[in-house]
């Protein structure tokens, strides 16, 4: 039955595949047929942000660059406006921030790009309904880059500050018999606080309120420049947010209450009716990036989300940052000869140790080979995030980066007594003294306790000390920055872990520099692995005749499904790594 049921589901699947590539030829002739609307030579940009920013384009799914070709991300905000600033069609940007859910360092990010943009003679108008719930105050931020902010007269601008806040479950746990046995290196790592404490334990907290005071102070500080607002009236008027669009627009931190196409004629009028263009669009026909003319490649790798060991799998669910498959970009972008330097973009709270390790090996024997390697931090770069760049020539973080939490974690949950509650008896039978070591149904023994405490020991030591030769940072030093505790990039640059403030232009600049690129020569960012053309490829595969391949990975498509239970099952039996070097599970708003 089961073979019936599989070469029935493979025949469904390869009249799929012979439809798809049917409309996809189609498709493919109607496109080359017809010419699309050339740009108007007066155009006003206009960008709809939306949440989620990507950092690079490169896709987790297979053909999300064709059928999503509208979400670009960051780097691809940062070159758009880049190209656009030299571009005399365009006279100016409508920014709608409606629906923009912005971190803080992505907002400085973006702000500067807007900043540089308007430096080359461009106007911005940023625009929303209301700005208000998560990310209310970095969206704020962001649009203080503009030279003009709207509001819905209706709108609300929620600017109630910064709040780092997370559920403590160690009163609960004890309640119901669980055992938290958790081990931090050291009192500052805050990773697994929540499940073994009722609270923030007093270092973790003294930590946590020096950062949450380094990321206030450098936005209220920026708003207030651009605002042209004392820094007192500032705080006074986040203490008493949110704001209705009318006490933002008299206390000088809106310009206009306007409804979305009263700001769209405003920003035409701007410059003299010009069309409105979408950025998309813009993005997808303007020439903007010709590799005739910037044949020198400046690589972008982003390490985006939880390190994890391996390979990412073909269809994530969520972002991770896969070691091997960062080794095998790494690899790639050594091999090109256009590529003279990496940056490597660094968006991730860590994950497990060996991973990050696996990465920074790579990324040593590129810089060991004569490849620059810049780092530049995003929202956050801690723990193992923080690990991967110590092969640097150069580190660059924004201000408002979480950075820092050198120092590891490892543990588990001891269910014996809540299983005990309810008759729930466990038996195991072992070769090994510490087979069963993790198991959730004991607690560590004496001999267990002596050796993950001897590891993470092990561990702590490995990572600080390739730290402090990596900074060059003496005992004292490395010991006051590590120990677990979280920074703003502001306080890493001042304790040595940082070495420039600024995002990516500081990092090209800087890459530049280290590869030795003449000012005159054009270089261009450029996400690797390089997106992947997947219809192209699709296609050109089944016209190759390469049907039995494709029916190959729906068969295994049809085992992995039958197996999937099993294989959940253990993998969540097991927990994944043991040794975590991950950041707090924080939240900042």
């Amino acid at each position: 039955m089961l073979r019936f049921l599989k070469g029935l589901l493979i025949s469904f699947g390869v009249l799929f595949l012979v439809l798809v590539v049917g409309a996809v030829v189609g498709l493919r002739y109607v496109a080359n047929q017809w010419q699309p609307e050339p740009l108007p030579e007066h155009m006003v940009l206009s960008l709809t942000l939306k949440p989620e920013l990507r950092e690079t384009s490169v896709g987790a799914l297979p053909f999300e660059n064709v059928f999503n070709p509208g979400s670009p991300s960051l780097l691809d905000l940062v070159n758009i406006l880049k190209a656009a600033s030299e571009d005399e069609r365009v006279q100016g940007l409508f920014l709608d921030l409606s629906a923009a859910d912005v971190r803080p360092a992505e907002a400085q990010e973006l702000r500067e790009a807007i900043s540089r943009f308007r430096a080359s003679g461009r106007f911005v108008q940023a625009y929303a309904d209301s700005l208000e719930g998560n990310g209310g105050i970095s969206t704020y931020h962001l649009a203080t880059g503009a030279e003009s902010i709207a509001l819905q007269p209706s709108g609300l601008l929620d600017i109630r500050g910064i709040s780092l806040s997370t559920p403590f479950f160690g009163e609960a746990l004890e309640k119901l018999g669980i055992e938290a046995d958790f081990r931090t290196r050291h009192e500052y790592k805050g990773a697994a606080a929540s499940m073994t404490s009722a609270a923030f334990p007093p270092p973790i907290r003294q930590n946590y309120r020096r950062l949450v005071d380094s990321l206030y102070a450098g936005i209220a500080a920026d708003i207030a420049t651009a605002r042209r607002l004392s820094p007192s009236s500032v705080n006074g008027l986040i203490d008493t947010a949110p704001l209705t669009a009318g006490e933002a627009k008299s206390n000088g931190l809106i310009d206009q209450m306007l409804y979305r196409d009263q700001a769209i004629d405003a920003a035409r009028a701007r410059a003299d009716g010009a069309r409105l263009v979408p950025l998309t669009r813009y993005w997808n026909d303007a020439d903007t990036e010709n590799d005739d003319e910037t044949p020198t490649r400046i690589a972008v790798i982003a390490v985006d989300g939880p390190i994890v060991r391996g390979r990412a799998p073909l269809f994530a669910r969520d972002r991770q940052a896969a070691a091997q498959s960062i080794v095998d970009t790494v690899e790639d972008a050594r091999k090109d000869t256009r590529v003279k330097a990496i940056i490597l973009r660094v968006s991730s709270p860590g994950g497990s140790y060996v991973a990050s390790d696996t990465i920074l090996h790579a990324l040593s024997a590129a810089r060991a080979d004569g490849m620059p390697i810049i780092v530049s931090m995003s929202d956050m770069a801690a723990s193992g995030g923080y690990f991967v760049a110590l092969a640097a020539d150069h580190v660059v973080a924004h201000p408002n980066t979480i950075t820092g939490s050198i120092g590891v974690v490892s543990g588990k949950l001891n269910l014996s007594g809540f299983l005990g509650e309810y008759g729930v008896r466990t038996d195991s039978v072992s070769a090994g003294r510490n087979a069963d070591m993790f198991s959730m149904t004991k607690p560590f023994s004496a001999d267990e306790s002596a050796r993950l405490d001897a590891v993470l020991d092990t561990i702590y030591e490995d990572f600080t000390t390739k730290v402090a030769t990596a900074r060059r940072l003496g005992p004292a030093e490395i010991d006051a920055a590590a120990r677990g505790r979280v920074w703003s990039g502001e306080d890493a640059k001042r304790i040595g872990l940082v070495d420039v403030l600024g995002g990516y232009a500081e990092a090209e600049g800087l890459a530049r520099d280290a590869a030795g690129i003449a000012p005159e020569t054009r270089t261009a960012l450029v996400a690797y692995p390089e997106p992947r053309q997947d219809l192209n490829a699709f296609v050109t595969a089944l016209e190759d005749g390469e049907i039995g391949e494709s029916v190959s990975r729906l068969d295994a498509l049809l085992t992995f499904i039958r197996y999937r239970g099993i294989i959940e099952s253990v993998l969540n039996s097991t927990g994944g790594d043991r040794i975590d070097a991950s950041a707090p599970p924080i939240n900042v708003r």
